[in-house]
Parts: C-alpha cells; sequence; structure tokens
C-alpha cells in the first residue's frame, strides 16, 4: 500500500467506527436497540357556551357567550400548553402551563393573567373518552402559589370536546 494512503484508511476506519455500540459510560455494555423517541402529540379542546338567543335581521340567532380553549402539547410525560377562557361579561383568564402526564391525569402549574395581575395555580386536566376534564376542588395559598388542598379530592367537570388545532 502507499504511504499517502494509510493516514487516509485509518482516518476512514475511526470515522466509521464513531457511533457505533460500545460500552456505556456505566461500563453496562452497548446498547444495540434504536432508543424510542417519546411521541409528540398536540391536542385542542374548545368549549363555546351560547347566551339567550338573540333577534337579529336573518332570524332568532344564539347570542354571544364564554369560550374556553386549551392547547396541550405531549412528549412523553412532559406537558405544556395554553389556557385560555373568555368570558362574556368578565375579564378574560389567559396564561401557559407546564406539567406531567400520570395515568391520564396531567398536573401542572399554571401562570395567567387576568384584570392585569399575574397569578399561579396548580391545575388539574383528566383526559376522558370525548375531551378533557377540568379538575376543581379546595385551593390554598403557599408562598404565592394556589395549590389543591387533597387533589384526591378534585372532582372533574364535564368533557370539553377536542377540536382540530390550527
Amino acid at each position: 500500500m502507499n504511504r499517502p494512503l494509510v493516514p487516509l484508511v485509518a482516518l476512514l476506519l475511526l470515522l466509521g467506527a464513531c457511533g457505533q455500540a460500545g460500552p456505556d459510560a456505566r461500563g453496562i455494555g452497548g446498547d444495540t436497540g434504536t432508543a424510542e423517541e417519546p411521541m409528540h402529540e398536540t391536542h385542542c379542546y374548545l368549549q363555546v357556551t351560547h347566551g339567550a338567543p338573540e333577534v337579529r335581521d336573518t332570524g332568532l340567532v344564539a347570542g354571544p357567550g364564554d369560550s374556553l380553549f386549551i392547547r396541550m402539547d405531549v412528549l412523553g410525560e412532559l406537558v405544556n400548553g395554553v389556557y385560555k377562557w373568555l368570558p362574556l361579561e368578565m375579564d378574560a383568564v389567559t396564561g401557559t402551563f407546564t406539567g406531567t402526564l400520570e395515568n391520564g391525569v396531567v398536573t401542572a402549574l399554571y401562570t395567567y393573567s387576568s384584570e392585569g395581575e399575574t397569578a399561579k395555580q396548580e391545575i388539574l386536566f383528566k383526559l376522558a373518552e370525548g375531551g378533557l376534564r377540568i379538575g376543581n376542588g379546595e385551593l390554598v395559598q403557599d408562598q404565592g402559589v394556589w395549590l389543591f388542598k387533597d387533589k384526591g379530592q378534585a372532582e372533574y367537570g364535564d368533557a370539553i370536546p377536542e377540536v382540530p388545532c390550527n
């Protein structure tokens, strides 16, 4: 073999060995399988409550009402998203949440704004057939964050229908 080719062949062999399975840092042995990445899913939920019917030029139509929108991004057990409650009569409550998913229940910290104030509150969502159910229960304040006094006693409301995310 020609002398200038020896370093080139050695370099190619070295580069070819990169990324191959071998003992890991704990000395347990190489991973011969492929690690599965957690699946990323996005879900959106929308509930619109119509007010009393109104008479308009086109006839009788449903009156304006409240709306609730939740967008949830799930990556394995990690969850984050947007939660907006837009009531007709009062100020909107909008914010973001981040938390975990375990046994079909999301436990998250919701940071939101309403009436010019920012607050933090623990929230619970239960993934259910037909949509998402929001947990309700007694809250206590701890270091400026509203937390469920007893998450096991939380009651879940009616399912908010899942809708396509846009």
